[in-house]
């Protein structure tokens, strides 16, 4: 039976992996009637069927419960009477607390991670506990881990985006027990007041600044840059570009210290303290030599992961490799699948919810991949080449075996991660297949090694170190500059939309099938692989199908208005298949970008991978600061807009987008003919094309979508000198649906405008607890008085309004307040 061969420990191990997934879905086993009803099935199994499978169960059961039980602790914690979270929040503050992580350094902002111990209110200290994510635009003094510090705070719960497709910001910080925020635009206002702190990690830490100043002080920028983010874990100086560049390439993990980084020094110290002893004909005769070099290996590991920063995705590859060596020591380093279930399930209680993380499955899929799809290529080779007795294979058959050994690890670690890239980065890159051929030995292996070796040896003789640092440097550049080169290519990589989790499962469904039909033997697992290969790809094809159908072929017309915070963002899918982006959003940070964070991943999800016409009210940085990446990623065909432009960097940016793109920019201007598209007509209704020397916000570009006795009105950000003038030129403006004017500012949303347009339903695009104190009471009120129902995108996420032509429902992504 399946049972019988399924080791037990990796049966714990999914059922810890899918507790853990399941509590993130909202799903958590309450101890009482899960234990009841595991008792019952295991017990019933235990008499009825076979002692293996209930042990199996049994097992399973508790795994399962305690894996959800430590991460539901994590995302639903019971919070000590001190802790922050626990004020009515937000609350300005002034808080006391140590930096129990070394800060996080970036061109355009930096991170301290802050653990309270005091507060002020009313001029009097008080205890207090929590850990907060500070984030700070212009981070200038050299703070340090374990420093004391006290700043006036203004503490925030953290918040996601409640846009289809966008991050779990919430929880990410969650699962790092980190439940609160704050923002400061500079560092001048914290004071340092002392130090508290261990020894160990203040000590490398100290080493961590020391190394990247060398590496800085003898390298050119972008060289020192990527080697500190191999070497010392230091990523905060690799620009933009040059990640994409790596994410186009299909080697972006190089960048970040991993399994391939921890496993590289593992390996390079096991045959160095192989090669070391080895030459003691005492310890040859003492010890087993394997178990010695793999005892010692364990301190160099360690000693690179804490150097490296010891983040949470480092010491999870960590794990990885001491579970192997630790295989090692008890004879059991055959068992391969074994050691990687028991890493995945000591993470998993070690770091709970590390499951949900995307390094966690990338890393976890790609080394199974390697695992399975080697098995098949040293069954296919032994039969391709057979080995004959008694004769060694020929230098010429080596080099071919591990040339094509190598080719197939590049292949199987790509078809393992692709569907997951997919999903979280909606690209796939084929460049990665043979990029990662050429850059993992440059930067991967030859560079780390050498990075680490001169920084070995600046402890010892700095002039030394600076040479074999030169030659570190001359490896790096050469990788950077081949991963730049490819990552310009065209083909290198292309975007696609974001599959669902079941075209994941029968992706990978398909994966496995064809991979143990493949196999040179037959097995019972090549049995079932061919009846369920089909079975899969007909299920593919009818899901394929469905989304088409509804991608392509809609009767109705969808408008979401999404929730991107301060600024206004919205989504058109015409009958048919044509869709319109109407504003982006937007935010002061270069760092952030709506279009790319929020927008974009929107788009994806709803199956969209080109945009037709993309729309904007007018040149203010949260109307079109997303923009620029739809522009570039999205292919549209017309850039609609008032006529007027921005003297801004950011404004530049979208400009030059469109001009590369070569999308034909269209002004309008109220009278412009009407503009029909599928079943849809668009009328503008301002601004006026003679000058009238109207202000940007009054200038806004208004459009009115018709769908059937359906309409929406989009208003930017026209106030009441814009409004009389748009009244007073139309007869008729009555319309369904109205997006409030300037996110429900005072100065919008005259008596006369709501009257005019009187809306069923208004809806407000703003950001949580936004600064300027929108949507105004005296505007709620106005349209509460015309009988308009007001939503808004900080309470109720994003808004869509689907039409028929002749009625309309509302869906919203968060539960009405």
């Amino acid at each position: 039976m399946w049972y019988e061969r399924l080791p037990v420990l990796v049966g714990i191990t999914i059922a810890a992996l899918l507790g853990q997934v399941g509590v993130a879905w909202g799903w958590y086993a309450r101890p009482l009637p899960w234990c009841l009803g595991s008792v019952t099935v295991v017990g019933l199994t235990f008499f009825f069927c076979a002692r293996r499978l209930a042990l199996l169960l049994a097992c399973s059961a508790l795994s399962l419960n305690l894996a959800s039980f430590v991460l539901y602790q994590r995302l639903a914690p019971q919070l000590p009477a001190t802790h922050l979270r626990n004020l009515p929040l937000p609350q300005d503050v002034t808080v006391e607390g140590w930096l129990f992580r070394e800060p996080g350094r970036f061109p355009h902002r930096g991170w301290l991670y802050l653990e309270a111990l005091t507060i002020w209110q009313g001029g009097s200290p008080q205890p207090a506990s929590g850990k907060i994510l500070l984030n700070v635009r212009s981070l200038t003094k050299p703070w340090q881990y374990g420093e004391v510090v006290r700043a006036p705070l203004r503490l925030r719960t953290p918040r996601n985006f409640r846009t289809p497709g966008s991050f779990d910001y919430e929880g990410y910080l969650a699962r790092q027990e980190i439940y609160l925020t704050a923002f400061l635009w500079e560092d001048a206002a914290i004071e340092r007041v002392g130090w508290q702190g261990s020894w160990l990690p203040a000590r490398l830490e100290s080493m961590r600044r020391v190394l990247g100043h060398f590496f800085s002080s003898h390298l050119d920028e972008q060289t020192a840059a990527v080697l500190r983010a191999l070497i010392v874990g230091d990523e905060g100086g690799v620009t933009k570009e040059l990640r994409t560049a790596f994410s186009r390439a299909g080697v972006a993990h190089v960048l970040s210290i991993s399994g391939l980084h921890i496993g590289l020094v593992a390996m390079a110290s096991f045959g160095a303290w192989w090669w070391v002893l080895g030459r003691s004909r005492y310890l040859l005769l003492r010890f087993v030599m394997p178990k010695l070099a793999a005892l010692l290996t364990i301190p160099p590991v360690l000693l690179y992961a804490g150097l490296a920063g010891g983040n949470v995705a480092t010491w999870r590859s960590v794990v990885m490799v001491l579970v192997y060596l630790l295989a090692i020591l008890v004879d059991r380093q055959e068992e391969v699948y074994r050691s990687l279930a028991l890493a995945a399930l000591l993470i998993s209680f070690l770091w709970p919810g590390a499951a949900l993380e995307i390094s966690f499955q990338l890393s976890f899929l790609s080394v199974l991949s390697i695992l399975l799809g080697m098995e098949h290529f040293s069954a296919w080779w032994k039969q391709l080449r057979p080995p004959t007795p008694g004769v060694p294979p020929s230098w010429r058959e080596r080099a071919c075996h591990w040339g094509t050994a190598y080719l197939a690890v590049s292949v199987y670690a790509l078809f393992g991660t692709a569907p997951l890239t997919a999903l979280y980065f909606n690209q796939v890159s084929v460049a990665g297949l043979f990029a990662n051929l050429l850059v993992v030995p440059l930067l991967g292996s030859a560079a780390v090694l050498l990075g680490l070796a001169a920084s070995g040896l600046f402890f010892l003789h700095a002039g030394v170190a600076s040479w074999v640092l030169v030659g570190a440097g001359w490896v790096t550049h050469a990788g950077t500059w081949l991963t730049m080169q490819i990552g310009t290519w065209s083909w290198a990589a292309f975007d696609v939309v974001t599959p669902t989790l079941l075209e994941l499962s029968l992706g990978y469904g398909c994966f496995l099938c064809l991979l143990y039909l493949s196999f040179p033997m037959r097995t019972g697992a090549a049995t079932i692989a061919t009846y369920g290969l089909p079975v899969l790809l007909a299920a593919l094809a009818v899901d394929t199908a469905m989304w088409v159908q509804d991608r392509y072929f809609r009767q109705e017309m969808r408008v979401s208005f999404l929730d991107v915070g301060q600024g206004d963002a919205a989504v058109v899918e015409l009958p048919g298949s044509q869709v319109m982006v109407i504003d982006g959003g937007g935010f002061a940070s270069n760092e952030f970008d709506s279009g790319e964070a929020i927008l974009a991943p929107f788009l994806w999800s709803r199956k969209i991978g080109r945009v037709d016409i993309v729309a904007m009210s007018h040149p203010q940085l949260d109307h079109y600061g997303g923009l620029a990446f739809i522009a570039e990623r999205f292919a549209p065909r017309e850039f609609w807009f008032n006529g007027e432009q921005s003297s801004a960097q950011r404004f530049a940016r979208l400009w030059t987008a469109l001009e590369h793109q070569g999308v034909q920019r269209r002004p309008l201007c109220r009278d412009a003919p009407d503009i029909a598209l599928p079943e849809v007509i668009v009328q503008v209704l301002h601004p006026p094309c003679q000058p009238t020397g109207l202000n940007t916000n009054n200038a806004s570009l208004v459009l009115r979508l018709s769908h059937g006795a359906v309409d929406v009105v989009f208003s930017g950000d026209i106030e009441a000198v814009g409004e009389r003038e748009l009244v007073a030129a139309h007869d008729g403006i009555a319309s369904e649906i109205l997006k409030v004017p300037h996110h429900g500012s005072r100065t919008s949303s005259t008596r006369e405008f709501v009257a005019a347009v009187a809306p069923q339903l208004a809806v407000a695009s703003l950001g949580h607890l936004n600064r300027f104190g929108f949507p105004a009471a005296e505007v709620v009120r106005r349209y509460e008085e015309q009988g308009s129902r007001m939503v808004r995108t900080d309470v109720e996420g994003t808004v869509s309004i689907v039409s028929d032509g002749r009625n309309y429902r509302r869906e919203t992504t968060a539960a009405e307040k």
